[in-house]
């Protein structure tokens, strides 16, 4: 035995040691800290396990998703299989330089396979160290997938499996030159490298084996080494542990962890509402400390591989988030095993924390240090994992999980601590008890009326039967059509609804609905950690699944969809579930719903897709949606860069929609930018959140002049609808100009019979109600990207603040004066003089006369927009009268006689810029006051037959004096005389507390609540006796303020209005305070509003 050979034996065996007395240990602790979390179970199904494991390896389904990295990483993972077998054969060369496995070891396939993969793994593992220095974070900061990963360690492994696959050509070419009777068909490629590196003389041959066999044996030990003291190394120990978070994963059938998210467990047990009383108190809900995960949770962390593939899907990140997925696992990770160690930074560190807000949302530093455990004592305020702005940035989309090779369950695991937050510490975004309070109290989360779940399907040409009232069980039709909250109560959606039914009925499909007894899946509850108030929703919504046979359902949102087909389940009910897209897209290709193929239906324009998070990424239905588009006639499909498995999310799942986004850009707005940019007419989508939000980023956009005005954004159905009728499919046709096409626009918005089709909300529509959201900020805070506020600004209504006085010279409020302390209520009989407001309809000549009904109104709806431009706000302040004087020259001075009974009162600064008409009879037959133009395009139109009801004019002898003193004030006005009051004064209705949803209006005049103001009470639906138009009381807080029309008739509403020059300021001392009317006041309605020239002359 040679010198040369005992020294390369020696240091081979005793390297081989040192790496298996490092590695023994290493293994155990990390067996140690994985047993640490709670059971899982996970055995279920062992054939198809090993089956999702084996193909999900050796073929490399999941890192084939991005093809080409995909394919050079199966090089090296391949060469990575078959080193383990040359090294091993490496302990038999150094005994014998020409050992050659038995059977095998010269067989064609398995040499050529040898050159073969050691010849690519040399080719992938360049081609990677080349792909990782082109995208590495000092070029592309925290746009690189590789920000925040350990570079180090990646340079070890790459270099080291560079090493190891050109070895296995370098030793196989000193072996053609030992085997003297080999041919060259044995080495096809070693062969040459032997040819040009090596001599032929044995002895040298033979030290040459020697060397490369312990030099192969030296790195493997080395490696083993270095991964056996850092166990936190992922990117090295994946090679092993991915075969078990893989074997292991969630789902046994091999789908990925996405669709539901994993039930809560305690101690590894599920946890429903009858199981809280019987908890133990060391019981835990969620996961607060690191052993609150389960060991298949710990796996996940220790299995990471920072391949950073899931950081360059997140949307959250994508949008300078702090939230990244893989920095969230390596937080993770790095805690678990310190705090295993013992490690007394990481002892006692919660997992949700909240660091100085100064320091971690700053500009400078690395993002690591500020979210992910900072150090104890920093001024990132320390002793977290993770602060709460990561936690709570996560829209669920599952960009995550499905990109993962290694089936990392990150969203089950943020679900987990969301649940600890909620349920434990009682700590999440304020906005959320908005939502909790909606979903617990009306089973919505706008807390709209739970009985207005119909108000979709009025002025429909059908009916549309209601279970347990038109039909006894679903077993007499064939779906059930689940409306959902959004598509009750959202307007878009409630179009899409309506556009669904219509199709369904002209299909010929029979259906039925739940009506009013429907109630929210609880999808927006579970995702934000309320899992007791989902259980709840859902625990009533089986209940009435069960009652009512329900076996098939067909919904149009994304989220109940994926929570009735993969979380109810659990309830004890298994139901067939398919999404619009699905069943529509069956109906057209059996010939029961045909697009017409020419005609306005049938106009050429552009259409791009966005895929819904919760259709797609978690529940894999991308085809339908795109075949519906593809067969429309005269439609081009264009596709967005980020479609299918890699679609860029909304950013409204994960009860996203109703938290504020206040940290870097807008999710919807990047998502529209890509829309936009494809040059699309319309936007498609198949989900009501996914509308709102892109439809909100839209209206940004094209504010901003970066999207044309043309593009709109529909739902796939209202599409089909469009061309299955031969209506017009676009909003503007080709070829029409922009002002006809306007013109076109605003003529298709008034046709009650085109509302299924409609993009946006629009006045007079039938979907738009007393209980209809129209605003997208109002659909949720995350929707604000246009404008507007919410109806979850606010955590919990709050009494309003007194209004500050307005400027003299702006027009202020008659109400922007403190509240005076509470009155006696006057009795009905006495004047104005003696209380109530100055403004109080003076009473007619003493003979009685019959009061007039009170009109009819339409229903207004409960939110707003953000007003057109240069149209005054009403609903902006505390009074219907906070106007504020657009800056525009003054027009001529109003005139001092009444125009043919018709006040204009949109000519001036004020609604009491109103010169007086001389006194003189009333005419006989006054004209009913034209309906108010709205000021906003949500507001509902009133009908001629729904405008104000009038008794004969009283003689003018009867009203006040109404000549304002130069210089003076409205307030310098005498109180008229004493005189009786009506017959029969209508007692006031009594007012429903203000929840979301306004009360309709039964008074003389239209008037839309406005917001509160400081003498607000229970809000009034009427004019009260002796009292004022003025004496409507502003609803509660938590609603939403509606912008009320201005009241003009011929001019338009954006109109802007010169600043009103005999207006006094409204805090003289000797002007008299206006003061309320108190509820009790009755509605008068014998007066005749147009027989003066101004609302406050009678």
């Amino acid at each position: 035995m040679q010198i040369f050979q005992i020294f390369a034996i020696a240091v081979s065996l005793a390297l081989t040691v040192a790496a298996v007395a490092m590695l023994v240990p290493a293994v155990q602790s990390m067996l140690k800290v994985v047993r640490a979390g709670q059971p899982a179970h996970r055995s279920d199904n062992p054939a198809a396990r090993t089956a999702t494991m084996f193909k999900e390896t050796l073929l490399h389904t999941r890192m084939l998703q991005w093809t080409v990295v995909g394919v050079m990483h199966w090089f090296v993972f391949a060469a990575f299989l078959f080193l383990s077998t040359a090294v091993a054969a490496a302990y038999f060369q150094l005994f014998k330089p020409d050992f050659a496995w038995p059977i095998i070891g010269h067989w064609y396939p398995y040499e050529w396979f040898s050159e073969l993969i050691g010849a690519l793994s040399t080719v992938g593992i360049v081609y990677l160290i080349i792909y990782r220095q082109k995208h590495h974070p000092r070029t592309e900061g925290r746009n690189s997938r590789f920000f925040g990963s350990t570079q180090w360690q990646a340079y070890f492994v790459e270099y080291l499996a560079l090493l190891e696959g050109s070895a296995i050509l370098f030793v196989r070419g000193a072996e053609w030159k030992l085997d003297e009777h080999a041919g060259r068909a044995h080495y096809p490629i070693a062969s040459w490298i032997g040819d040009a590196l090596y001599p032929d003389t044995a002895g040298s041959l033979e030290n040459i084996i020697y060397a490369i066999a312990v030099f192969k044996i030296a790195l493997a030990m080395v490696w083993l080494m270095v991964v056996a003291r850092n166990l936190t190394m992922g990117i090295a120990w994946h090679r092993f542990t991915a075969w078990f978070n893989i074997w292991f994963k969630r789902e046994s059938s091999g789908r990925t962890a996405l669709g539901a998210i994993k039930p809560l467990t305690s101690g590894g047990k599920a946890i429903t509402l009858d199981d809280i009383d019987d908890l133990d108190e060391d019981a835990t809900l969620g996961a607060g400390t690191l052993e609150d995960f389960s060991w298949k949770g710990i796996l996940d962390f220790t299995t990471c591989t920072e391949c950073g593939r899931c950081q360059s899907q997140c949307p959250a990140w994508n949008t300078e988030k702090p939230l990244s997925p893989k920095l969230l696992v390596m937080g993770l990770r790095e805690h678990a095993y310190a705090k295993a160690a013992g490690d007394p930074a990481h002892t006692d560190r919660v997992l949700v924390g909240s660091g100085a807000k100064g320091e971690t949302h700053g500009a400078g530093g690395d993002v690591t240090d500020w979210f992910y455990n900072p150090p104890s004592g920093s001024a990132q305020g320390a002793d977290f994992v993770i602060d709460e702005d990561v936690l709570w940035s996560c829209t669920s989309c599952g960009a995550c999980v499905q990109q993962c090779p290694v089936d990392i369950e990150h969203v089950d695991h943020i679900m987990d601590m969301r649940r600890y937050q909620v349920l434990v510490e009682s700590n999440f975004p304020a906005e959320l008890n908005q939502l909790f309070k909606g979903l617990e109290n009306k089973g919505n989360p706008w807390n709209m009326s739970s009985t207005a779940r119909m108000d979709w399907a009025k002025g429909l040409d059908f009916e549309v039967p209601v279970v347990g009232e038109d039909l006894e069980s679903l077993e007499s039709v064939d779906w059930l059509f689940w409306v959902g909250c959004a598509g009750a109560y959202e307007d878009r959606a409630k179009k899409t609804t309506r556009a669904v039914a219509e199709l369904l009925d002209i299909a010929g499909v029979s259906f039925g609905v739940l009506g009013n007894g429907e109630t929210c899946t609880g999808d927006p509850a579970r995702r934000a950690g309320n899992e007791f108030v989902f259980q709840g929703l859902a625990s009533a919504n089986v209940e009435t699944f069960k009652e009512y046979k329900v076996k098939k359902v067909v919904s149009t949102c994304a989220h109940c969809f994926n929570t009735l087909k993969n979380e109810y389940k659990d309830f004890g009910i298994e139901l067939e579930v398919v999404h619009h897209t699905q069943l529509l897209n069956r109906l057209v290709r059996e010939g029961k719903l045909t697009p017409v193929q020419d005609g306005a239906g049938a106009a050429k324009r552009s259409i791009t897709y966005h895929d819904p998070c919760y259709l797609g990424r978690h529940n894999q239905v991308y085809s339908p949606p795109r075949e519906l588009l593809q067969v429309l006639p005269g439609a081009e499909y264009v596709e967005m860069e980020r479609n299918s498995e890699r679609s860029f999310c909304c950013g409204a799942g994960g009860a996203r929609m109703w938290m504020e986004e206040n940290l870097g850009e807008r999710i919807n707005l990047n998502r529209t930018r890509e829309a936009v940019g494809t040059g699309a007419d319309q936007i498609a989508v198949g989900c009501p959140f996914c509308r709102v939000m892109l439809a909100d980023g839209l209206t940004a956009e094209q504010a901003n002049g970066n999207a044309r005005e043309e593009v709109e954004v529909l739902d796939v159905a209202q599409m089909l609808l469009a061309s299955v009728r031969g209506e017009s499919a676009t909003k503007v046709p080709a070829g029409t100009t922009a002002g006809a096409a306007a013109g076109a626009a605003t003529a298709g918005a008034a046709a009650a019979t085109d509302v299924a089709t409609k993009a946006e909300p629009s006045p007079g529509d039938v979907t738009v109600t007393e209980d209809t959201i129209t605003s997208t900020a109002d659909a949720g805070p995350a929707a604000k990207a246009s404008g507007g506020s919410s109806l979850f600004d606010t955590p919990a209504p709050e009494p309003a603040k007194p209004a500050a006085p307005a400027e003299p010279a702006s027009g202020g409020s008659l109400f922007d004066t403190p509240a005076p302390e509470p009155a006696t209520p006057a009795a009905p009989a006495e004047p104005a003089s003696t209380g109530g407001s100055l403004f109080d309809l003076a009473p007619a000549e003493p003979a009685p006369a019959a009061p007039a009904a009170p009109a009819e109104t339409k229903p207004e709806p409960a939110a707003p927009t953000t007003p057109a431009s240069g149209t005054t706000d009403l609903g902006a302040g505390g009074s219907l009268f906070d106007l504020t004087p657009a800056e525009t020259k003054p027009e001529s001075a109003a005139p001092t006689t009444p125009a043919s009974g018709t006040t204009d009162l949109g000519a001036g600064g004020s609604l009491f810029d109103l010169a007086a008409p001389e006194p003189t009879p009333a005419p006989a037959a006054p004209a009913p006051t034209p309906a108010a133009q709205p000021a906003s395009g949500e507001q509902a139109t009133v009908s001629a037959s729904e405008t104000v009801a009038e008794a004969p004019a009283a003689p003018a002898a009867s009203a006040p004096a109404t000549s304002i003193p130069e210089g003076g004030s409205l307030f310098d006005l005498a109180a008229p005389e004493p005189t009786p009051a009506p017959a029969a004064p209508a007692p006031a209705p009594a007012a429903e507390p203000a929840s979301g949803e306004q009360a309709t209006e039964p008074s003389d005049v239209t008037v839309d609540h406005a917001p509160p103001s400081p003498a607000a009470s229970a809000p009034a639906s009427s004019i009260p006796e002796d009292g004022s138009l003025f004496d409507i009381v502003a609803p509660e807080p938590a609603a939403p303020s509606t912008p009320a029309p201005e009241p003009v008739a011929e001019e338009p509403a954006d109109e802007e209005e010169p600043v009103a020059e005999a207006e006094a300021p409204l805090a003289e001392e000797d002007q008299p305070k206006p003061v309320s009317s108190d509820a009790a006041h009755k509605p008068r309605t014998d007066a005749d509003i147009n027989s003066g020239g101004s609302l406050f002359d009678l």
